[in-house]
């Protein structure tokens, strides 16, 4: 069993961090802050293969895993973003049970040999996959369910707005779907963690994620505040 597998086990959380940027060197520095698993989101950005891979062999060399979200679920595609070294993907877009069971396959196709210990995260994005996560939480070799809160926010008419009453709501039921089919919860932490944080894993949440545009954007933007104002 690979070591976040092994941190989610024992009921710790899990922190997943996106690098935003296409640097293997990132990665690594901010492995050595604290992360356990270094997320290459390439259904948003123009990574190619030989950059996936570099940012893996950083990740490992740094001494946490290694995950991505591929554009589209397709499975000569997510072999070859296995074949890139990954330690297990994120897949988008999962609406029911049996295209929950289809991405399981594509791993087992892609690593016959050690499928068992990759991370398999499904996404839940919209309200309908939500209102699924019954049968979507009991499928085998799904490890984490990941809510797209953002995309759950824009779906019920609130866009911008993930912590509308409506969204909490809906967020909270999932939750508890998730955990009462013996599987992991994800959310996205937010510029206001202090807040989130303890709310999220006091609901039983044991997998975080979090952007490194997000900690730097929030690191500037005290560090300019504060020199305005006391600077001359």
């Amino acid at each position: 069993m690979n070591a976040v597998k092994q941190k989610l086990a024992a009921g710790k959380v899990v922190t997943m961090v996106n690098p935003d940027f296409q640097s293997p060197r990132l990665v690594e520095y901010l492995a050595g802050l604290g992360m356990d698993v270094s997320f290459i989101d390439a259904e948003r950005m123009s990574y190619d293969f030989e950059r996936i891979e570099e940012m893996t062999r950083a990740a490992h060399l740094a001494g946490i895993a290694s995950m991505a979200r591929a554009w589209m679920n397709d499975p000569g595609l997510i072999v070859r973003y296995f074949d890139c070294g990954l330690d297990g993907m994120a897949f988008p877009h999962v609406e029911d049970a049996a295209t929950a069971k289809r991405m399981v396959e594509i791993v087992r196709y892609a690593r016959p040999r050690d499928h068992a210990d990759k991370i398999v995260i499904v996404m839940a994005e919209t309200p309908a996959a939500i209102g699924r996560l019954d049968e979507i939480a009991a499928v085998p070799g799904v490890d984490v369910v990941n809510i797209g809160v953002n995309d759950v926010a824009l779906a019920l008419g609130h866009p911008g707005q993930p912590e509308h009453p409506e969204v909490a709501k809906l967020v909270d039921q999932g939750i508890g779907r998730i955990l009462k089919g013996g599987k992991h919860a994800a959310l996205n932490v937010l510029d206001n963690w202090e807040e989130r944080m303890p709310l999220y894993i006091s609901k039983g949440v044991r997998w975080l994620n979090v952007r490194a545009k997000v900690l730097l954007a929030r690191g500037a933007r005290q560090y300019t505040e504060l020199l305005r104002r006391h600077a001359p």
